[in-house]
C-alpha cells in the first residue's frame, strides 16, 4: 500500500529494496514489483544460509508475496488533491503515511524471526556477524545511500529529502515495533 499509494506517484524512495526497485524502476522502465523480486531473491538464498532454513521460509513467503500485492493493490494517487494546495504537503504526508505503514510491516516482520527480503535482510546479516550494532541503525545507513540515489536520479532534492524524512518515520516505527515486541508471538508457558 504504502508504495501503490504513496511513494510512486511522489518518486519519494524511502530505502530498503523496494526504494531501490523505485530508483531502478525509474532508471531502467522494469516494473518496480518484477525489479523487488530480482533483487530480493538472491539475498534471501543468502539468508537462508547463513540464519537457518525456518528464517529463510518465512521471509521467502514475505519476499514473494510483497511485490504480488504491489501488482494486486492498484496504483492510487490518493495524495494527488494535497499536491494541487502544495507539492510539499504531499511529500509531508506520502512519507508521513508510507513510512508508518513500512516500519510497522518491517516491525512486525523482525518480531516473527522473519525479514522483508530487503535491506532489513542484510541488516540481519550484518548484525549476525557484527552483534554489537543495533538493528536499526545498520538500518539507516543502508536505507540512507537508497534514499541519496532517490534524489539523484529524481534530480530533485526535495525528493532526496522527504525520502530521509520517511526513512526516519520507518525506523522509529521499526524500533518502536522491535523494542515494544508488538506482534511478536507469545512464549508458551511451561
Amino acid at each position: 500500500m504504502a508504495v501503490n499509494f504513496f511513494f510512486r506517484f511522489t518518486g519519494l524512495a524511502p530505502g530498503g529494496i523496494t526504494g531501490l526497485s523505485i530508483v531502478f524502476s525509474t532508471i531502467l522502465g522494469v516494473p518496480i514489483d518484477i525489479m523487488s523480486v530480482s533483487i530480493s531473491l538472491p539475498l534471501l538464498a543468502l539468508g537462508m544460509i547463513i540464519l537457518g532454513k525456518n528464517f529463510g521460509i518465512k521471509t521467502l513467503y514475505i519476499t514473494l508475496m510483497t511485490p504480488l500485492f504491489m501488482r494486486i493493490i492498484p496504483a492510487l494517487h490518493i495524495t494527488a488533491a494535497l499536491n494541487k494546495w502544495h507539492p510539499i504537503l504531499e511529500l509531508i504526508v506520502a512519507a508521513l503515511l508510507g513510512g508508518v505503514l513500512v516500519g510497522s510491516s518491517i516491525g512486525i516482520a523482525l518480531n516473527r524471526s522473519c525479514a522483508t527480503g530487503g535491506t532489513d535482510l542484510i541488516a540481519l546479516l550484518l548484525k549476525y556477524f557484527l552483534s554489537f550494532l543495533k538493528l536499526s541503525h545498520i538500518l539507516l545507513v543502508l536505507d540512507g545511500f537508497v534514499v541519496v540515489a532517490s534524489g539523484v536520479i529524481n534530480n530533485n532534492l526535495l525528493i532526496a529529502v522527504f525520502s530521509f524524512i520517511s526513512l526516519l518515520i520507518i525506523i522509529k516505527t521499526i524500533a518502536f515495533f522491535t523494542q515494544n515486541k508488538l506482534f511478536a508471538p507469545k512464549l508458551e508457558q511451561a
